[in-house]
């Protein structure tokens, strides 16, 4: 058999041990010819195998044979289950509502209980989905294997979670926002965030939200806007139909809604300016002082998608006081009025 260059030039002691190694390789005899001859010519071939052999082994000891049917078979009434296999020893991890979580053995009986935390900007009580079940991956090399799932809050986030068992570790990565009303959901992450600087596993994480078409991000402008309006939404319930009072919401100067009252055409009262326009899906009315530049939002509602059949805004100007601002409104063939107090923060409806 011909050596490979420079083998040649090997001791007859180095070469015959060499071939005593390749006969009956096993990590001990490879362990055996590296001590002794650590700068052989052989040494990197032999290294190689001896990698390979020691990751058989540990793949072997820590791959589950268990499919995801018979872990739920094990499992009972779970959310999801997976095999999961650590040093050779077989165990069943059941994932429960809230994200509690129960270590089986393959006979069902439990070994221990634990909970994942809820990654949430939502209030409790929430409906939590599993959107992807339990699966045992590794990311970052054959040797660190961690279970990876996802899961939605209601309909406006989305989380994917990466979990380390042995270390009862969870990483976990948010997209919240506005729901699109069809699985979509318009917002942003907290891990994308410019000077975020994210482990190895939230990488990984926010990678997946970044490739999820489902998930589209907005300017921290826009998500400044969905807040405030929002918020006056949830502050007047009744402002378009039995309300006489009216609470405005501060507006963040950096928000979209204030940058594009700024720029547009404005009504002029007594130490207020207003302007009425459409942005992110509602016509709103907005206010700026004279005085101090505060923005504010007086006034919010659905914009109009037909004008035959819905109200929308015709016109709106200030009383003689410079504080009543009313806001006319077509209907069809129809008109009425709103008569704001920007001082007052009240409303009056006219027919």
């Amino acid at each position: 058999m011909a050596l490979p260059l420079g083998m040649d030039a090997q001791s007859r002691a180095e070469q015959s041990l060499y071939g005593k190694t390749m006969k009956n390789f096993t990590v001990k005899s490879a362990d055996k010819f590296l001590k002794k001859y650590p700068k052989s010519v052989y040494a990197p071939r032999i290294t190689q195998m001896k990698d390979s052999i020691l990751l058989a082994q540990f793949l072997e000891a820590n791959t589950s044979k268990l499919t995801p049917q018979e872990a739920m078979a094990v499992a009972g009434e779970a959310l999801c289950a997976v095999g999961w296999k650590h040093d050779g020893v077989e165990r069943v991890l059941a994932l429960d509502p809230g994200l509690s979580l129960r270590i089986l053995s393959p006979d069902g009986t439990l070994v221990e209980q634990r909970s994942i935390p809820v990654y949430t900007m939502e209030e409790e009580g929430n409906d939590l989905q599993l959107v992807t079940p339990m699966e045992v991956i590794a990311p970052f090399g054959p040797k660190r294997n961690y279970v990876h799932f996802a899961y939605r809050i209601g309909n406006n986030e989305y989380v994917e979670a990466l979990y380390q068992v042995q270390e009862d570790l969870a990483h976990q990565a948010l997209f919240y926002g506005k729901s699109l009303g069809d699985g979509r959901i318009e917002g942003q992450s907290p891990e994308m965030m410019a000077g975020a600087q994210p482990s190895a596993e939230v990488s990984w994480l926010t990678g997946r939200l970044r490739e999820n078409e489902a998930l589209i991000p907005i300017a921290q402008a826009d998500v400044l806007t969905d807040q405030a309006i929002d918020w006056w939404l949830k502050k007047n319930p009744k402002a378009e139909t039995t309300a006489s009072k009216l609470v405005f919401g501060r507006l963040d100067p950096e928000s979209s809604i204030a940058q594009k009252c700024k720029d547009s055409a404005k009504e002029k009262g007594k130490s207020v300016r207003v302007a009425v326009f459409d942005i992110r899906g509602y016509t709103v009315i907005c206010a700026v002082s004279t005085k101090d530049g505060e923005y504010t939002l007086v006034w919010c509602e659905p914009v109009c998608r037909n004008k035959k059949t819905d109200k929308y805004i015709r016109s709106y100007f200030f009383e003689n006081d410079g504080t009543t601002l009313d806001v006319v409104y077509y209907k069809g063939n129809t008109t009425f009025k709103n008569k704001i107090s920007l001082t007052g923060q009240t409303i009056r409806h006219l027919k």
